[in-house]
């Protein structure tokens, strides 16, 4: 079997680095790439782990650590004590939820590594999952709370972070209306008129193309200004800078986002 290989883009995305630095890396030699018949650079995946395990820290420590080790257990009641835990101690859900974000990153980077498996990963997130969900599901909201409709855009699949999301805007005084994975956008003026929400949070991850981003944000801005919405647009996605608009990454900056 060949061994498997990505574009000069794509890694560039998993180091976190600019794709001017992936050429600059095969220039001189760091990187080993080869070229298509077209001339395109393809690098091996088993170079990408190389580096990526060279550039981490031996060990985890604090926080981080303890994360990573609870994430991995993939066990969702053990997952929600720490979140209770965890919370009882910051004292904020924006606090909890960008400690935890983080150890899902490194989670990330350990099987981008290879010092983790597949199921280990989607172990550890669905674990996760439910137990934001089972917090979320125990917070009561005032009859008259603002309602704020969550989903990412069309096509994409990861709302690991909405699931956080959702716990931050409760404890702000919010009532999360939970869509999950984006509607299209042709529904989206049937969507406000049905849950009739205040504001929109929309979320996309780095792993969603920039040209989906950009064709899904247009009707959606459509739909917010028309409806007189608030739009919060949130995740590692590259989202087009709009004044209009709240852009956030950190849960810190969506609780601000909501004062």
């Amino acid at each position: 079997m060949s061994e498997m290989m990505v574009s000069a883009g794509e890694a560039a995305r998993r180091l976190g680095v600019a794709p001017a630095t992936i050429q600059r890396w095969v220039d001189s030699g760091v990187l080993h790439a080869e070229r298509t018949p077209g001339g395109h650079r393809r690098i091996y995946v088993t170079e990408l782990r190389r580096l990526i395990a060279a550039s981490r820290p031996a060990e985890l420590s604090g926080p981080l650590a303890a994360w990573f080790d609870v994430l991995m257990t993939g066990d969702p009641a053990k997952v929600k004590a720490a979140l209770i835990a965890s919370r009882q101690q910051t004292g904020a859900w924006a606090e909890t939820a960008d400690e935890v974000a983080s150890a899902i990153a490194e989670i990330g980077r350990q099987w981008e590594a290879g010092a983790c498996q597949v199921f280990e990963e989607h172990a550890a997130t669905e674990a996760l999952r439910r137990a934001a969900a089972s917090c979320a599901g125990e917070m009561r909201h005032a009859d008259n709370a603002p309602r704020a409709a969550l989903f990412t855009i069309e096509n994409e699949r990861h709302t690991l972070g909405l699931a956080l999301a959702e716990l931050v805007m409760a404890e702000a005084g919010w009532r999360p209306l939970w869509i999950g994975e984006g509607p299209p956008a042709d529904e989206l003026g049937l969507l406000v008129a049905k849950c009739k929400p205040d504001t929109l949070l929309v979320s996309a991850s780095a792993a969603s193309p920039p040209a989906s981003i950009a064709r899904y944000q247009i009707p959606l801005t459509e739909v917010a200004s028309r409806e007189g919405l608030d739009l919060i647009l949130a995740g590692g996605g590259s989202w087009k800078r709009d004044p209009a608009v709240k852009r956030v990454i950190t849960f810190k900056e969506l609780r601000e986002a909501l004062a």
